[in-house]
């Protein structure tokens, strides 16, 4: 089936190896998901070093990667190779391991799953439960509670604690300690899902007393900075930095005309899709990813025409229905955890502005927009409605900085003197 990526000396141990029709579906997957052909051979042939070890060994399937003696292959395998080429084989032997019966391997992005220590796995399997069928949070959301209490976990793993019971309130204080060095942000995160955590478990039954008063917040005070901007110029120059000759610049000119027009938030546009845009009515609805809410926009003439360039001339083949998705095999839409950072990042870095203080994401656009109507004088109302704020209270942040409006209703000295 797949002979012609075989050199003549493998091609026995190919049609031979007892692993033949699981190379055959993984490897028709990858052409199947237009790998570029040098790709696919690269990993046929890894495959079929790593099923020549598995006969050898008597070894058999399922395994995963972290099996010892599949640990023990890919570490005698990378001896002398380049650190690009280690990867490559260690994601060539997942592949190969981890892929479903019709040949499927989902994609691993980012940090690997921390391992949950056992006595904490059912609290934190039921709890997750409650998470989604009680609370409908989103699978992100949930997903970095489950992180931030694996951590919590193995820091009381290693401190000696081995049952729920046997939590007290020091080691909370002491695990929070640890994370002093991090953003104020992110320790409050950390808080919320502790609280959260402790009040489920004292309800269900799983601890005897409520913790969660233990859980003590970093202080955080309100509107201690200037919401980061760009000038209009700036803006401009972002723009026409980009090149759109080519697919890739074409998407990303559109990503971000999308996010300098509208204020979109990252994981808006990434979500969004095809259906999203009605071309008869000049109309752009989507469903907000972080309030559930529909935000409906009118369709700008120049995001229309970005927009379609990217759709006739830039947009790679694909029976995905999100409009933005990558241009290197698999062509699949951007993973969760993906912002985008990389095309802002870069767009940046194009017009020297890359080492400018302040943000640097997609998110500097939105603060943009918002700073812009403000100065312009559009009502706060307005300003939350295009920008999809489900408070006016998250508006109102970007009253603090409209100087100008600010100055003028300062009081002066002579008010105050006695």
């Amino acid at each position: 089936m797949l002979s012609s990526f075989f050199p003549a000396d493998r091609l026995e141990s190919y049609r031979t190896s007892p692993y033949k029709d699981r190379i055959d579906r993984i490897g028709q997957r990858l052409v199947e998901q237009r790998y570029h052909p040098e790709v696919t051979e690269q990993h046929l042939r890894e495959w079929l070093r790593v099923t020549d070890y598995l006969r050898e060994q008597g070894l058999r399937l399922p395994l995963t990667l972290t099996a010892p003696e599949v640990e023990q292959y890919v570490a005698d395998r990378v001896v002398g190779l380049s650190a690009s080429r280690t990867r490559f084989v260690r994601a060539a032997v997942r592949i190969f391991l981890d892929a479903d019966e019709h040949g499927y391997c989902p994609r691993r992005i980012g940090r690997a799953p921390q391992p949950v220590p056992s006595w904490f796995g059912s609290a934190l399997g039921e709890y997750t439960e409650s998470l989604y069928s009680h609370r409908g949070l989103a699978a992100r959301t949930v997903d970095k509670r489950v992180w931030q209490l694996t951590r919590f976990a193995a820091y009381l793993d290693q401190d000696g604690v081995m049952q729920l019971d046997a939590i007290a309130p020091r080691h909370i204080h002491e695990f929070l300690i640890r994370l002093r060095t991090q953003a104020v942000a992110t320790r409050l995160t950390y808080v919320t899902t502790l609280r959260s955590f402790f009040r489920w478990a004292a309800m269900t039954g799983s601890l005897p007393q409520d913790l969660s008063a233990a859980v003590a917040a970093p202080r955080q005070f309100k509107q201690r900075g200037l919401r980061d901007a760009l000038t209009k110029r700036e803006v401009t120059r972002l723009l026409n930095g980009v090149d759109r000759a080519s697919p890739i610049g074409r998407r990303d000119y559109a990503v971000l005309l999308l996010a300098t027009r509208y204020g979109l938030r990252p994981c808006d546009l990434r979500q969004l899709r095809l259906d999203a845009i009605d071309w008869r009515e000049h109309v752009l609805s989507l469903t907000q990813a972080k309030t559930g809410r529909i935000l409906t926009l009118p369709l700008l003439p120049d995001v229309a025409d970005a927009l379609i360039a990217y759709l006739r001339n830039g947009r790679p083949a694909t029976q995905s229905q999100y409009v933005f998705v990558r241009h290197k095999a698999p062509f699949e839409p951007f993973v969760a955890t993906n912002n985008l950072a990389t095309i802002m990042r870069q767009a940046l870095q194009r017009v020297g502005l890359d080492q400018r203080e302040g943000r640097r994401g997609l998110y500097l656009l939105r603060h943009t927009l918002a700073c812009r109507m403000l100065a312009s004088g559009s009502p706060l109302k307005r300003i939350g409605d295009v920008l999809g704020h489900a408070s006016t209270d998250a508006t109102m942040e970007y009253a603090s900085v409209d100087l100008t409006a600010l100055r003028r209703v300062a009081i002066t000295e002579a008010e105050v003197r006695p």
